[in-house]
């Protein structure tokens, strides 16, 4: 569990499914994502979560607002399928809370995370091109551009940040 000023970053635990279930069928929240989900798929998601912290140790954390517990999206560092080399610290937040800090906030914890407790020496943050608030929080967390990879979705964008430059 990781607190910061306004929020709690925690496993994901059974009373969270009706909220991610219901952000992964948002088109607003999966547009930069891997598109809307239905119930199953949502499902598989999740399992594919705990299946990373079984095998890691770390993994997906869910992302609650302190003052009222309820969770305003999804947070953590993880391998990506498109990019194993290096552990990827990533985030997806409910568009009822945009505008808010509230990626930045739970990004620098996890970066302080995967540099600090988790002990890497790099981590990496990757997009889509047209996700530009994504590319703003990479920005201001201190991630570079580094790589290009083709994907389903179009070409992801590979930031990189090594514990040496911050």
């Amino acid at each position: 569990m990781i607190e910061t000023e306004r929020l709690l970053l925690r496993r994901v635990e059974p009373r969270d499914r009706e909220a991610i279930h219901r952000l992964n069928a948002d088109p607003e929240f999966t547009r930069h994502l891997a598109g809307v989900q239905t119930r199953d798929q949502s499902e598989a998601a999740i399992a594919r979560w705990e299946g990373h912290w079984a095998e890691h140790g770390f993994g997906i954390l869910a992302v609650e607002w302190r003052e009222t517990g309820e969770l305003v999206g999804r947070v953590g560092v993880q391998y990506h399928r498109m990019w194993p080399a290096d552990p990827e610290v990533g985030w997806a937040v409910d568009p009822a809370f945009w505008g808010r800090g509230i990626a930045t906030e739970a990004g620098a914890a996890c970066v302080a995370w995967g540099f600090g407790e988790l002990g890497y020496d790099q981590l990496v943050s990757i997009t889509t091109e047209p996700n530009l608030a994504s590319r703003n929080v990479m920005r201001k967390l201190g991630f570079t551009r580094h790589a290009e990879v083709p994907s389903e979705w179009g070409n992801l964008w590979i930031h990189r940040l090594a514990r040496n430059s911050r």
